[in-house]
């Protein structure tokens, strides 16, 4: 079943750009949208990123001064106010120079990175395109989790043709559900193994759900604790890409997925300096006393494991929040880039 057929045309006329007025301490297109947040963002010229969203084709254009859209192509159901939807999707009403300032104080190194990661920002994405896609994520790579997602969009979404080429949105859950064979499509598509997670998920969300998507939504209002019990429900969802989707799409800003590399990172960065004598005090000086207890307890435990397991996985999640507090989300956003 190919939905994709349907094509939202536009006119000959090459639409002008408007100015966000972020500057570029604040925000970067490039390392934001190709760092492994967002998978369907497309290089279509020079500092130009192209996608399907909300039922429009945006187009970005970073400049040295700040980032400029333009729409491209829109669907005629698209009805929102683009500008305010693209200062939601980039958080822009939270300041990145400002966290980093309070992330030096306990990580002097965080005065660099926000010079040679600068504007690397969170988004705050559709919230059934970050499950989806990041159940595509484990044990995967970046090229072909964006493979995997465009082939879903492109199967299942609705297709806009614009001057820049044809743009497909993502599909909804109830689009997916509607298609009786859909493990065998997934299958076709190439998802493998996943392609049952797939189904699984989409089934579960649209039996129990009378509005699957608006329930995904109002985890947005729940604690970290409970979206990540309803996450971890669903086929295919491990703690890592349940954590993702509370980080990236609902709103849970001390959410911090650990892969090994951030694994790695609390272990080389964190761990040792915390445990040693000189820099321990140093780098938990502005921490309350009953936070730097619990940081250098949780960097003791962390010190007597080898690998990642499911709880260390918690334990180095808890020191992160401990060091960087409520945006600890977001700081592991930034090392990990």
């Amino acid at each position: 079943m190919k939905t994709s057929n349907i094509v939202a045309k536009i006119s000959r006329k090459s639409p002008s750009w408007t100015d966000l007025h972020v500057k570029p301490t604040e925000l970067r297109l490039d390392p934001t949208l190709t760092c492994g947040q967002a998978f369907r963002w497309k290089l279509t010229g020079t500092g130009e990123y192209t996608c399907a969203l909300w039922g429009y084709v945006i187009d970005l254009k970073q400049t040295p001064t700040s980032i400029h859209y333009r729409v491209l192509g829109q669907l005629p159901t698209a009805h929102i106010d683009v500008a305010d939807a693209l200062r939601d999707y980039f958080q822009l009403h939270i300041s990145f120079d400002k966290l980093c300032d309070s992330w030096a104080q306990t990580d002097a190194d965080f005065t660099r990175l926000r010079q040679t990661h600068m504007g690397v920002r969170t988004l705050r994405q559709p919230v059934v395109e970050t499950l989806l896609v990041f159940i595509a994520s484990s044990n995967n790579n970046i090229k072909r989790i964006s493979m995997l997602a465009n082939r879903l969009s492109e199967h299942y979404g609705q297709a806009i043709e614009t001057e820049k080429g044809v743009f497909h949105t993502f599909p909804s859950l109830n689009q997916l559900n509607s298609d009786p064979q859909i493990a065998e499509t997934l299958t076709r598509l190439g998802f493998g193994y996943r392609a049952k997670y797939y189904a699984s998920t989409v089934r579960s969300l649209c039996t129990e759900h009378s509005d699957p998507e608006q329930f995904l939504l109002g985890l947005r209002t729940a604690s970290l604790s409970e979206a990540r019990t309803q996450l971890l429900k669903l086929s295919g969802v491990g703690p890592k890409v349940a954590d993702c989707v509370c980080l990236m799409a609902l709103d849970k800003t001390d959410a911090v997925p650990v892969d090994t590399h951030i694994w790695q990172v609390a272990q080389r960065r964190y761990v040792s300096r915390i445990l040693d004598s000189k820099q321990g005090p140093e780098m938990l000086k502005l921490l309350s006393a009953d936070h730097q207890t619990k940081a250098i307890e949780l960097a003791r435990q962390l010190k007597s494991t080898k690998a990642p397991s499911t709880r260390t996985y918690q334990v180095a999640q808890q020191l992160f929040v401990h060091l960087f507090g409520k945006y600890a989300g977001w700081a592991q956003g930034l090392l990990f880039s």
